[in-house]
């Protein structure tokens, strides 16, 4: 069985602040990409709410997702300058796959 960790992140600003969350969101999956136990980390941005954004994020395992929680960005970056952003946030972790039968099977 598949032992990765898939975190997936709503996550929603003030309008006004919406560029400067994006600036700011994309410097942090940057950052997040170079850890070694990160396999992914996606980031789009709603297309009806442009203040809103979702993070699909993939990490080896969950000492890789510990990991990222503890490190220098994850503080710097993600707590100190994406969180006091953020009105809104919604935050779903997932530690394996499961297997999904096709509709009407």
């Amino acid at each position: 069985m598949d032992s990765h960790v898939l975190v997936v992140a709503d996550v929603s600003c003030k309008p006004e602040d919406a560029e400067e969350f994006g600036q700011v969101l994309h410097e942090f999956a940057a950052a997040c990409r170079a850890e070694p136990g990160c396999l992914s980390y996606e980031v789009f941005r709603s297309e009806d709410s442009p203040e809103r954004y979702v993070s699909l994020e993939k990490y080896a395992d969950a000492a890789a997702f510990a990991a990222h929680r503890d490190s220098d960005h994850f503080r710097e970056i993600g707590l100190a300058r994406l969180m006091p952003l953020a009105t809104a946030r919604d935050v779903q972790l997932y530690d394996q796959q499961a297997a999904v039968r096709p509709a009407g099977g």
